[in-house]
């Protein structure tokens, strides 16, 4: 299996490398705008889409927009924006435990799992399909097996 991933590995990383660099306001792309946008509440919100509201009036700005002359860029405020293989902080709060008595758990009825489950009971004689056990680890899901 770590070869399989490997190999996917090497693949994304080889085509990735073909594709152009994306072009931003920073690199000095001729005709492309770049607009930082920093949300961290409703009020910010709500002022990037009178923002937008604005843009949309205006044809040509509009028109830039949906050709990807102008884009928008969140504003990290030195923050380091979260990766997609890094896990978000832990919910606070604690959701409900699931428990599995009994049988084959597969990667669909993980993934049905409520979003936040951090933990599930399992019984004794309960098994996992690699796929299953790929995707309670992918969301940091730990198990808990009864000994009854």
């Amino acid at each position: 299996m770590s070869e399989l991933r490997h190999l996917i590995r090497e693949i994304l990383t080889e085509e990735l490398g073909k594709m152009p660099a994306p072009s931003d306001g920073a690199s000095g792309a001729p005709g492309i705008t770049e607009e930082q946008v920093t949300i961290r509440s409703n009020a910010d919100l709500a002022t990037f889409v009178q923002r937008l509201m604005t843009a949309a009036q205006d044809g040509r700005l509009r028109a830039d927009i949906g050709a990807g002359r102008h884009v928008f860029r969140l504003a990290t405020g030195g923050v380091q924006p979260l990766q997609a293989h890094q896990p978000g902080a832990p919910n606070p709060t604690l959701p409900p435990t699931v428990h599995f008595e009994r049988g084959l758990v597969s990667e669909r009825e993980v993934a049905a799992l409520p979003q936040g489950a951090g933990r599930i009971e399992v019984g004794k004689s309960v098994r996992f399909t690699p796929l299953a056990r790929d995707e309670l680890r992918r969301r940091g899901i730990n198990v808990e097996r009864s000994q009854s």
